[in-house]
């Protein structure tokens, strides 16, 4: 899998997985942190929208299109 665009906050990263399911592209969320501890304490986390090889361009089309009218 790879990460298709990065988010500040877990609720900005569901949305966007949300679209991508209603269209049919499975994706995934991961967070930055390792072994449940932020990487870096000084930077807030970020959560990574994956998804496969096969629907990177397919995704980031419908990403640009639809977060761009939510204004996220």
């Amino acid at each position: 899998m790879v990460c298709i665009r990065i988010f500040r906050t877990r609720k900005e990263a569901e949305l966007a997985k949300r679209i991508l399911e209603e269209d049919g592209i499975r994706a995934v969320i991961t967070e930055d942190k390792f072994n449940d501890v932020p990487i870096d304490s000084n930077v807030p986390s970020r959560f990574r929208l994956k998804v496969g090889h096969e629907d990177f361009e397919n995704s980031a089309h419908l990403l640009a299109n639809k977060l761009r009218r939510k204004r996220l």
